[in-house]
């Protein structure tokens, strides 16, 4: 019974209205053909979804990549800004870089961010790897190179700071100096027994008022 119904032929009208005749071979042969061709559909649909995703994280990531190498690069502007050679105001300056390098440490995640980011698409063998290999490389130089241009400044300023005390502590003693010079280049021995008490009183008031500042000087 089955040879003869491979035998047996049926009618059906193709496009152009024309009768052809197919075997029950000819239709198993047929409906192979569309069940091939539908799942190399469906795979080739698949892959581009998956393509369409990779594409968009890759996007993603170009995205936030963009924003952190903008926001690296106007901070690596701060702190290359040699405002320390300016010895006014150094404390505001000083309290100015410190929240300066809190704000730093703040966005440190946005690397993190990346890294995990990148370093899974590279993982999984995203198409775009090397691209994201040669970002991350990049994105990791500016970043240590922001990290070094602020602690240079940082110390810096530290300096600039412990200079202008400095001179104003050299400035202090000279001005004292000037002004007690007058009694030791005196020469006034005095004029009577009382006279000379007087002077003597006075120089031993100087030689305390000597002896307070001899630690300043010695420092």
């Amino acid at each position: 019974m089955l040879s003869s119904f491979r035998k047996r032929t049926v009618q059906k009208m193709d496009p152009s209205g024309v009768k052809v005749l197919e075997t029950a071979e000819d239709i198993q042969e047929r409906r192979q053909q569309v069940l091939d061709r539908y799942h190399r559909f469906k795979e080739l649909s698949t892959l581009r979804r998956q393509k369409l995703e990779d594409s968009y994280r890759f996007q993603f990531f170009q995205r936030d990549a963009e924003e952190l190498e903008k926001w690296i690069q106007e901070k690596l502007q701060i702190a290359s800004d040699e405002n320390y050679k300016d010895p006014t105001n150094l404390q505001g300056k000083l309290q100015k870089h410190q929240a300066f390098e809190a704000e730093v440490q703040a966005n440190s995640g946005a690397i993190v961010k990346l890294d995990e980011t990148g370093n899974l698409m590279i993982s999984e063998g995203h198409f775009a790897s090397e691209t994201i290999r040669t970002r991350l490389m990049e994105l990791h130089r500016q970043w240590e190179l922001l990290l070094e241009k602020m602690r240079e400044k940082g110390i810096k300023l530290l300096q600039a700071q412990k200079l202008v005390q400095y001179l104003r502590e050299c400035e202090d003693v000279m001005d004292w100096i000037n002004d007690k010079e007058a009694i030791v280049t005196s020469e006034e021995l005095g004029q009577d027994l009382e006279h000379v008490e007087v002077l003597q009183k006075k120089f031993e008031e100087f030689q305390t008022d000597l002896a307070a500042h001899e630690e300043r000087v010695n420092e």
